[in-house]
This record gives structure tokens, sequence and C-alpha cells, in this order.
């Protein structure tokens, strides 16, 4: 086995014993605020806003700190908040204690089971590794493969909560991040900052990379205000507004995170079929289509079949539109480029998340849907407006 390959599977690794706590948390930190500590649906969009502002911050910090000091040290102190913060949960009930482990945890960013949600901060760099490892060729069938495991992994997240009670299910959390900070131990780091980018022309950011950072930063701006709104809540809107159990909240997550994982399989084909622009517009569009369909469902059978359709279909773009950025940006700007992607995409989400909480209480269910929809229709619209003279977006 090459270096390289050994990278990618010890990453590959890490990535989804992150992902399989995600995957139960994302759903049983909500329900553990909501139901056990009784916190109403504002106080809990006030600590998921708190998670949501401070993750992002994070992200364009490990971004550019990864850039110029070396992203393994980076990475490994970034996934050691994540035990932390569920270490603060199970040993206490201060309001002000929880808001600071959403803050360093990333409860309620915006993601879910297909991407960029809690512990999300760890995303930049582990893309800017893989991608250190692999060449265009391929890069877009590694994400897809990353992708793939980490969805998987965090559908098995997803499922325990049907089984498991939650402060067990903090502590198989604090075991199952600290083991994934412990495999990146082993990685190594093929990325490093030699003499050239001590240069002050390397210093500069080239005028295709500021480009392409920018067009990046934008789409994830309207992302962040389409996911947050709603996203973060979804596991509350089944129990409260279709009177789903917490076991059957659990099989729909769970079944929806394997459906995306299974989606992601066919990213590459049908990157190489449609390209990467009609293969991002496309799916987005179809899938806010049935997002916005949800709160109009008749029963809670509808409700979650709508859910099991938008969700790989809101997945399978992903490691499309992270190949793309990958293949546009330089190396030595790839990491902060990530970063930047995700904060902006992050602190929109952030302020989506608590006006979500809050049109939910004040309002009719519909509303945030519809508002969500409607930024994701301009998302789609965005990267056209970026991407469609593209050549590497548009080639097939």
């Amino acid at each position: 086995m090459s270096q390289e390959t050994r990278n990618i599977v010890l990453l590959f690794i890490s990535r989804s014993l992150r992902s399989l706590t995600a995957g139960f948390v994302a759903i049983a930190i909500s329900l553990y605020f909501y139901d056990v500590l009784k916190l109403s649906l504002i106080l809990v969009g006030v600590l998921f806003t708190i998670g949501s502002f401070a993750t992002p911050l994070i992200s364009l910090l490990v971004g550019v700190l990864g850039d110029r000091y070396g992203r393994k040290l980076v990475l490994l102190i970034d996934l050691l908040t994540l035990p932390a913060a569920l270490l603060i949960v199970l040993y206490t009930k201060n309001f002000y204690a929880l808001a600071f482990a959403s803050a360093i945890g990333g409860f309620g960013v915006a993601g879910g089971l297909i991407g960029g949600g809690v512990g999300a901060s760890v995303g930049p760099v582990i893309t800017s590794m893989l991608a250190e490892n692999t060449n265009d060729q391929n890069i877009t069938f590694v994400y897809s493969l990353n992708s793939m495991i980490s969805t998987f992994a965090g559908a098995a997240g997803a499922l325990l909560v049907s089984f498991i009670s939650f402060i067990q299910l903090f502590w198989i959390g604090v075991i199952l991040s600290l083991l994934s900070a412990v495999v990146i131990v082993h990685v190594h780091e093929k990325y490093k900052l030699s003499k050239r980018h001590t240069n002050s022309n390397d210093s500069k950011v080239s005028e295709k990379d500021r480009r392409f950072i920018k067009a990046f930063a934008i789409t994830g701006l309207f992302n962040g205000l389409s996911m947050g709104l709603v996203t973060p809540y979804y596991p509350i809107i089944f129990h409260k507004f279709f009177y789903m159990t917490t076991a059957q909240i659990g099989y729909l997550m769970s079944a929806g995170g394997i459906l995306s994982g299974v989606a992601d399989v066919f990213t590459p084909y049908l990157t190489n079929r449609m390209g990467f622009l009609k293969l991002i517009m496309s799916t987005r569009i179809i899938s806010a289509t049935m997002m916005l369909l949800i709160p109009f469902s008749p029963t809670a059978y509808i409700a979650g079949l709508l859910y099991l359709v938008m969700t790989p279909l809101r997945a399978i773009s992903l490691p499309a539109q992270t190949a793309l950025q990958m293949s546009l940006i330089s190396e030595s700007r790839r990491a902060t480029s990530s970063g930047l992607n995700q904060a902006t995409r992050l602190l929109a989400s952030a302020i989506a998340t608590y006006s979500g909480g809050t049109l939910m209480t004040l309002g009719p269910l519909a509303l945030p849907f519809v508002i969500a929809a409607a930024f994701t229709y301009i998302n789609t619209g965005v990267y056209y407006y970026y991407f469609s003279d593209i050549p590497k977006a548009n080639s097939v």
C-alpha cells in the first residue's frame, strides 16, 4: 500500500468515527435539550445559534492555520473539541456551560448526516489532506467515497438513537471522537510549509484563486441560509408536528443517511455524464422542491417519504462541489478556501437557525421551509452565474 493510499484510508477511518458520533449527537442533542432539560424551542434555538456562529469561525481559523503551519497538528487539536463538548453536556445542566459546549462541539450546525453538521470544523483540513494525496483524475471518486463512508457512518449513528439512552450515547460519543484523533496521529502529512511559501509573492492570493475563493464563499452563504432554517430542527419537527417517536426519528434519519451514502456512489458517474455544474444545479432544485412540500404533508408517512427523497438528492452533489473547488484552487490555498466556504455557509446558517426556531414558534411551520427553498433556488442561480463559463465545471 502506497503512503498516499494509507493516508487516505486513515483519513476515512477518522472521518467515519467522527461521523458515527455526529450521527447520533445531531439527533440526541436536540431531543435531550427539548425533552429532558425541558428547554423551549427558542432556547434550543439560542444554543444552536451559538454553535452555528462559533463553528464557522473555528473552521476559518483551522483552514488558515492549516495552510500556514501544517494541517495535521491543527486537525488533531480540532478533533478534541467534540469529546470535550460532550463531557460538558454529561456533567452539567448549566445553560452557559451548555452554550460553551455548543460552541466548541458545533451542536445544531446545519448539515445533519449529509455533511457539515455536528463537529463540522474539521471538514476543511480533512478535505485538503485528501486532495494532497490524490490527483484531478481521481479526486471526485475519492470525495465520493469519503462522503459515502461518512454518510453510512452517520446513518449507523442515527440508528443507535432508537436503542440507546441519551447519556449512554454521549459517553460513546466521547470515546469514538477521541479515537478519531488517535487515528490521525499515524497520518504522514505531505503538504509542508516550504521556503517558497515564505516569499512575499506567494503570500499574495493569485487573481485566479481570489475569483474562485469568492465564488465558493458566496455559494456557501446562500447554502447556509437555506439549510440553517430547518435542518437542525428536523428531529423536533418530526416529533412535535408529526408525532413521531424518538425510535421512529432514529430510523428515518438512519434511512436517509443510508440512501445518501448509496447516492454518493453515483456521483462520479453522473459528474462524467452531466458535468459538475448541471449535476449540482439539477439535484439542488429538485431537493429544494421536495423540502418545500414537507410542511404541507397530511401525514407523517408522506413527510418522511419526502425527507427520504430530498436527503440523497441533496447529498449527491456534495462530493462534486468539493472536487470542483479543490481542482480550481491552488494547493497552498485549499484549506483556506474550504474554510472560508464553510465559514460563510455556517455563519449564514447561524442567523437562519435562530430565525428558524423563532419562526416555528410564532408562525406557521411552512414559513421557514418556503424561505429555505427560495434560498436554495437562489443558490443554484449563483452557481450558474459564476461557473457557467468555466470549462472544468461543464466538461463531461
